[in-house]
């Protein structure tokens, strides 16, 4: 089945993606697309809770919806629940840029008439359109294959992703913190990863702060989520506590997507920190394996590519991650590597 967009273009649009926030910002991109070529159209967006805060500092969304599988969309019931939910809403066009069973079915059940997902699902036949792509080839940006689901609805288009989030606008506890916390410029090392894609060590982040303190004036900022306060409280031990402030888990997502607008240069490897930065155009700096289904092909920072660093390895074509056979293949990163990259590139440029 097609979308006739000309002759009788769909007027509601549900947009789906409920996992981790760097995935939610990748998608963001095409409710702009959406936006543009449907200006009065009304759209939703399906979401996780916890990336609630961020999706509602985004430009274009009319109706944000929270999936709570743990709660009151749990098990059939919950499924059966939600799929009365979106029946509500008159649906006309559902995308589903996250596959699951679950949701799949929710979106059939809702009877809405168009669903667009991935055709590699054996659920897929719940689907009306099926998209012909295996994303774990790594051929492209995350971002353009969440648009390739936009295809049939944006004929004749190729849209770039492009993101906007709405203008920021000073709030009342930003001046509190920068008084707090003795600021003026600042740059974010953000160590943590969730445990979804290889990172630097500890030495190697400490090796990074050191780089700052002695090549800036700059203010450290150590942030990291929940959880992560430990490694954090690891990489600043000895440094002066005037320069680099420990800042893991004490700021809403919200208020850390404001500290990273204002932000100088943001420093991690493949997070969704990294993302946002990006979306905000927050100048940064990430740590890639090179290596399928890591490299930054698919989830670099989509317009700074050029300040992303890799290992040279011998046979990245697939990584293995907790089994490296390269033992870590960012350690492979050397100090001098590092160095060069942060004090000779990275910062030369901004200064």
């Amino acid at each position: 089945m097609s979308q006739d967009s000309s002759s009788n273009p769909p007027e509601r649009f549900l947009l789906i993606r409920t996992d981790r926030i760097g995935d939610t910002i990748l998608t963001l991109p095409s409710v702009t697309a959406l936006r543009k070529k449907y200006p009065a159209a009304f759209i939703v967006f399906l979401a996780q809770p916890y990336t609630v805060p961020l999706i509602e500092k985004y430009e274009g969304i009319d109706l944000l919806l929270t999936y709570e599988p743990e709660k009151r969309h749990k098990g059939w019931p919950g499924i059966m629940q939600l799929s009365r939910e979106l029946e509500q809403l008159k649906i006309d066009v559902a995308l589903l840029f996250y596959p699951r069973l679950e949701l799949a079915f929710a979106l059939f059940k809702a009877k809405i008439p168009v669903r667009i997902g991935t055709a590699y699902r054996w659920y897929s036949f719940l689907l009306t359109q099926r998209i012909f792509e295996h994303r774990k080839e790594c051929l492209k940006h995350e971002a353009e294959y969440n648009l390739s689901l936009l295809a049939s609805l944006l004929p004749g288009e190729n849209p770039q992703p492009h993101t906007e989030f709405k203008q920021w606008t000073p709030e009342p506890w930003w001046d509190n913190f920068l008084t707090e916390q003795n600021l003026n410029e600042y740059v974010i090392v953000h160590p943590g990863s969730g445990s979804s894609a290889p990172n630097l060590n500890k030495t190697q982040y400490r090796l990074i702060v050191q780089l700052l303190l002695d090549k800036t004036s700059w203010t450290v900022l150590l942030t990291g989520a929940s959880g992560e306060e430990k490694l954090v409280d690891d990489i600043a031990e000895d440094f002066p506590q005037e320069r680099v402030k420990i800042m893991a888990g004490r700021y809403s997502l919200a208020e850390f997507l404001t500290i990273i607008r204002n932000s100088s240069l943001l420093i991690t490897s493949s997070t969704g920190p990294l993302h946002l930065a990006n979306a905000v155009k927050t100048p940064l700096l990430g740590f890639f394996c090179p290596a399928k289904p890591h490299t930054p092909i698919r989830w670099g920072p989509y317009d700074q590519q050029k300040w992303v660093v890799t290992p040279t390895l011998d046979s990245p074509e697939i990584c293995k991650f907790n089994k490296c056979p390269h033992g870590g293949c960012l350690q492979q990163l050397s100090d001098s590597k590092i160095t060069t990259e942060l004090c000779e590139n990275r910062l030369k440029d901004l200064t």
